[in-house]
C-alpha cells in the first residue's frame, strides 16, 4: 500500500489552486481598471480639444492633428499625462511636445 504517494500536492493542492485563481482574477481586475482609467483621461483630453475647437481657439486642421497625436499615445507615467494636458490646452506646440515626449521616454 502506498499512502499518499503519487497524489501530487495532496490535500494542499486545492488551496494552492484556489490562491492561484484568486491572484489571477485580482490581476485581471487591476489591469482592466488601469486601462479604463487611461482611456478616460484621453476622453477628457479629446473633450477639451472639442471645446477649444467650438470656441474657435484652434483650427480644424490643428484639432485633427492634436486628436490623432493623443489617440496614438500610451500613458507610461504621470509625466506623459501632464505633457498631454499642456499640449491640449495649447501651452506648447506640436514640435515642443514631441521633443519633450522623446526626452521623457529616455
Amino acid at each position: 500500500m502506498s499512502h499518499g504517494r503519487g497524489m501530487g500536492y495532496g490535500f494542499y493542492g486545492s488551496y494552492i489552486l484556489s490562491v492561484l485563481i484568486i491572484f489571477i482574477i485580482i490581476s485581471l481586475i487591476v489591469y482592466f481598471l488601469y486601462k479604463r482609467r487611461e482611456s478616460l483621461y484621453f476622453e477628457k483630453s479629446i473633450e477639451v480639444l472639442k471645446e477649444r475647437y467650438v470656441r474657435e481657439e484652434i483650427s480644424a486642421e490643428e484639432f485633427r492633428e492634436k486628436r490623432s497625436v493623443i489617440e496614438g499615445l500610451e500613458v507610461s507615467d504621470s509625466a506623459v499625462v501632464s505633457l498631454v494636458d499642456r499640449y491640449v490646452k495649447g501651452e506648447i506646440d506640436s514640435e515642443k511636445f514631441f521633443v519633450i515626449l522623446e526626452q521623457i521616454k529616455k
